[in-house]
């Protein structure tokens, strides 16, 4: 079955402005680490250009009267709406190209999704998708329209049990919001807790209503957590679930800045944990749709995307200039040849501290949620 890359340079060309951290050119030097590391040239692998998304299909999650205030702000028309939408923020600017971007990033999305419904393609990855702050009538940190939301909708009315996992180290509140009421969607976050952190949601108590009580997973780090709180948290949680709900496809936002290194989150994860999670998510499902989410050390977060692709094909990265003089040259001259970090490992009071919460988080999921599934 197929492994399929949607991508073009220019959407990963795309610029919110010279000084705005979200930098989709981070999918440009993922795929350079990709040919570096000799990671796209399977027979079963494939790239393919993303088609912009049918403006309709927008509706499926977003209100019509916004997508036509972003439209608006696009052509450069000013309103008082657009700034009630969040449009035109530091977060969210107005930028040349804009509207055709988002249908852009949706369409890539929305693609990858149609072709995991067929029997020849087992994974998609859509390197720039994965805006999962984007609400129904507003843009929210950096996020114009929510292409996961979308994607999710179009799946269930299809008949698809989805699941959704998101390791961004933001709360991925848009999708929780879409789907907060329903049964018929798992959706689980892990992230820096929201207390004094963007975008404030995301504790442990938001498990779903009516139907979707149950249904809504998060679970949220004290800032300095590491590889070791992380993945104690992680595996108590998050596979006792998926086995029980037993998705048709997994929808997963691999976000890197969880990254001890990114600039703009406090989680101490390296690469260690990333790839663990990575591995353990490809037994949630047959069919997954990864999604590049955030991450703002650029380099760092196309190295973790590589181990991501490579655990996700099954590949072993090899990397092709070792011992050359010359050739490629890829962010920092420290990191050019390798894509694993060292181990990081917290000691002392805060060490305790980080895994206090996490146990507190893990102990009340277990004793309010896992009944609900039969755990």
């Amino acid at each position: 079955m197929l492994d399929v890359l949607i991508y073009s340079h220019d959407l990963a060309m795309t610029e919110y402005g010279a000084a705005h951290p979200f930098k989709p050119a981070r999918a440009k030097f993922f795929v350079e680490l990709l040919n570096r590391f000799h990671l796209i040239f399977e027979d079963n692998q494939k790239i393919v250009e993303p088609v912009p998304i049918s403006e309709e299909l927008l509706y499926l999650f977003h209100a019509r009267e916004y997508i036509e205030v972003l439209k608006k702000a696009s052509a450069g028309e000013f309103s008082m709406e657009m700034l009630w939408a969040e449009i035109g923020t530091g977060d969210n600017p107005i930028f040349k190209g804009m509207f055709e971007f988002v249908l852009d990033v949706a369409g890539a999305t929305y693609q990858g999704a149609q072709m995991l419904l067929g029997d020849e393609v087992r994974m998609a990855f859509n390197p720039v998708g994965g805006l999962h702050h984007a609400g129904r009538d507003h843009a929210s940190g950096f996020c114009y329209v929510n292409d996961i939301a979308i994607a999710i909708a179009d799946l269930r009315q299809k008949g698809k049990r989805v699941a959704y996992l998101d390791i961004d180290a933001h709360h991925g509140n848009g999708v929780q919001d879409a789907f907060y009421d329903s049964d018929k969607v798992l959706t689980i976050s892990l992230h820096e807790s929201g207390e004094g952190f963007y975008p404030g949601t995301g504790f442990e108590k938001e498990i779903g209503d009516d139907e979707g009580r149950g249904y809504n997973v998060n679970i949220p780090f004290r800032a300095g957590t590491d590889d070791e709180v992380y993945l104690f948290a992680f595996e108590a949680v998050v596979p006792p679930l998926m086995e029980r709900f037993k998705p048709d496809i997994l929808v997963a936002q691999i976000g890197g800045d969880g990254h001890k290194d990114d600039p703009l989150a406090d989680l101490n994860l390296t690469s260690n944990s990333y790839k663990r999670v990575i591995q353990t998510m490809k037994q949630f499902s047959p069919k997954v749709l990864a999604l590049g989410g955030g991450g703002y050390n650029v380099f760092k977060t196309a190295s973790l995307w590589t181990i991501a692709w490579a655990t996700l094909c099954g590949i072993e990265p090899v990397d092709q200039y070792v011992g050359r003089v010359g050739g490629m040259m890829f962010g920092p001259e420290t990191e050019a040849g390798h894509l694993d970090d060292a181990p990081f490992v917290l000691e002392g009071a805060e060490k305790e501290a980080c895994f206090e919460q996490a146990r507190r988080v893990v102990a009340y999921l277990q004793k309010t949620v896992f009944p609900i599934h039969g755990l």
